[in-house]
């Protein structure tokens, strides 16, 4: 980070920083990551646009645990996994309906991120897709929650991008004082 963006991000939260440097945020994970993701689900070559989602929910994955830095302020996750992605899925009215717990939580950060971030490969049954009617989310079986995850790449990633596009908005909002400070505490280690 430049020494001019260092001068930005002090501990000061008046309107006048806060709003270039939610723009920053923006533009660094937009040009970074949302972008580029959209170049691959609209691609011209069907191949591309069809084999291309593990390599979509692999950013997810990446995403998640970035934003929810940024909510804890900190350079890295100082809590479990599991935990992690509970915070996550708890804020999605949709994604919450599927995972409940941190248990559940804790089965799709080790069949679906660990998987793909570690093995390259989901564990277990676990699917993603982009079939019509797929949900966002789901369990292979309700009765089963061992057999793992059905995913639709594309709604999955959907519900990514607006959740960082709910974080941009609470940021916005002056009131939210903690929550802007810890997101300069994270933006000073970029």
């Amino acid at each position: 980070m430049s020494t001019e963006t260092e001068k930005k991000i002090t501990d000061v939260y008046n309107e006048a920083e806060m709003l270039p440097l939610i723009n920053q945020f923006w533009e660094r994970y937009n040009t970074r990551y949302f972008n580029q993701i959209e170049e691959l689900q609209n691609h011209d070559k069907k191949e591309i646009r069809t084999n291309c989602g593990f390599l979509i929910t692999s950013i997810d994955c990446i995403l998640i645990e970035t934003l929810e830095q940024f909510y804890a302020g900190t350079d890295e996750s100082k809590i479990k996994t599991q935990k992690v992605y509970q915070n996550f899925f708890g804020r999605d009215d949709e994604l919450k309906k599927v995972i409940k717990t941190q248990n559940e939580a804790g089965k799709f950060a080790g069949l679906v991120r660990s998987g793909l971030l570690h093995q390259s490969k989901t564990k277990i049954e676990t699917k993603i897709n982009i079939k019509k009617g797929s949900p966002i989310l789901g369990w292979i079986d309700d009765d089963n929650k061992s057999k793992g995850f059905i995913i639709n790449r594309n709604l999955f990633h959907k519900h990514v991008k607006m959740e960082f596009e709910k974080y941009i908005e609470k940021l916005k909002i002056p009131e939210e004082s903690n929550l802007r400070k810890n997101f300069v505490s994270k933006m000073k280690t970029l």
